[in-house]
């Protein structure tokens, strides 16, 4: 195995749908189809209307009326848009039946449905300013399905009502758990930031010293008086720059713990052996690294380096359960470091859950460093089975 292939999929904590959402959202579009159908076959039948005069044309209307909002549930516009057509169909529908005094004891249960699907990504998804007059709509649209009959005792009314409550209910905790998710990963993004300005400080501060001790020491040797007073202003401007930066990483951590020394790549080994120490059941864990990786390393990679296997091998603990082997690779080529970190989930089968998905803020946090840095991470499912972690490093020699 070679961490260039094969290439899981870009990590995204805010990308595209996984194909396990998509799989839902497939599963509802066929059970609401599966239900116009029924819907259909009913209406077809004339339950419920003996000797109803326009029956028949009252049945087309709502069971395309139903057609029509389920299309609505579809994708194909954005969904503020999508949540009015679906409001019109259902309101003109209901106007022209009450108007033609055409009661229907069946009361659409496909578009009441579809309605409520609507209902809930409304109060999941939309921006405030469209989910109030949208959702009021929906649930106006949902309750007054009943009223399409004057036969129709009360309690289906509430029984309605309480439907609408809790699709209500249930889409609000989503765009609750939502916006928790972002401002968590906004803190994991922020943290990380603070750590890579610590370790600014760490390894930038120790040449900026080293070029201030070099200007005094060669500014008292000096014949030039000239020379001698530029390496006094480069000897001053150094001391001010280490000062400035000290007082702004003490501002910046002010209310974080004491920073461990950084981690470098003799970490590394310690990181498996921990690991196959501390890991349960019969994992088999392979460390690879290529002749003269990290020789020379600047320390700002050499700490990154760790803290992707570390995060790689903490993944495989929490969601591969399953995994019987591990293969962390280390490997430099064409000015760049190939950091790998991959088991085989279980036994062989793919892996269902994304990143995103697990609820970690780990992988967050690397791609953040490995963007500032001038990087990529990637995560995800590999074809013959398993989860890949997988960082490429600029490194110039």
């Amino acid at each position: 195995m070679t961490p260039t292939t094969p290439t899981p999929m870009p990590f995204t904590p805010a990308g595209s749908v996984p194909l396990s959402r998509r799989r839902r959202h497939g599963w509802l579009l066929a059970g609401l189809c599966g239900l116009w159908l029924l819907e259909g076959r009913l209406l077809s039948r004339g339950a419920g209307y003996p000797g109803q005069s326009g029956a028949h044309h009252a049945h087309l209307v709502v069971w395309a009326a139903g057609l029509l909002v389920v299309m609505c549930v579809l994708p194909w516009a954005p969904l503020a848009l999508r949540a009015a057509a679906a409001v019109g169909v259902s309101w003109a529908a209901t106007g022209y039946l009450m108007a033609a005094g055409l009661h229907l004891p069946v009361w659409g249960l496909t578009e009441s449905a579809a309605l409520l699907v609507l209902l809930a990504l409304v109060a999941w998804r939309a921006p405030v300013r469209a989910a109030v007059p949208a959702g009021v709509a929906l649930a106006a649209g949902v309750l007054v399905a009943p009223v399409r009959d004057t036969d129709a005792p009360g309690t289906a009314v509430v029984v309605y009502a309480l439907v609408v409550a809790g699709v209500t209910s249930a889409g609000l905790c989503l765009r609750y758990r939502d916006a928790e998710r972002a401002r968590a990963v906004a803190a994991a993004r922020d943290a990380e930031r603070l750590e890579l300005a610590g370790e600014l400080q760490d390894f930038v501060a120790h040449h900026v010293a080293a070029m201030t001790l070099l200007a005094k020491a060669t500014g008292t040797v000096a014949e030039d008086e000239r020379v001698a007073a530029s390496l006094r202003d480069i000897q001053a401007a150094g001391d001010e720059a280490l000062t400035s930066a000290r007082r702004l990483l003490r501002v910046l951590h002010q209310d974080a713990a004491h920073r461990a020394p950084l981690p470098g790549l003799d970490g590394v080994r310690e990181l498996v052996d921990d690991f196959r120490r501390t890991g349960r059941g019969p994992v088999r864990v392979d460390l690879h690294v290529d002749p003269g990786f990290g020789a020379g390393l600047p320390p700002e990679l050499a700490a990154s380096v760790h803290r992707i296997v570390a995060e790689g091998l903490a993944n495989v603990a929490k969601h591969s359960p399953a995994a019987s082997a591990v293969r962390v690779t280390l490997r430099e080529a064409e000015r760049s470091l190939f950091v790998s970190v991959r088991d085989d989930g279980a036994a062989g089968q793919p892996v269902q859950c994304a990143p995103e998905d697990t609820g970690g803020l780990g992988l967050v946090g690397l791609t953040e460093r490995a963007d500032a840095i001038g990087g990529s991470l990637t995560a995800g499912p590999v074809p013959d089975g398993g989860w890949e972690v997988l960082a490429v490093l600029p490194v110039q020699r």
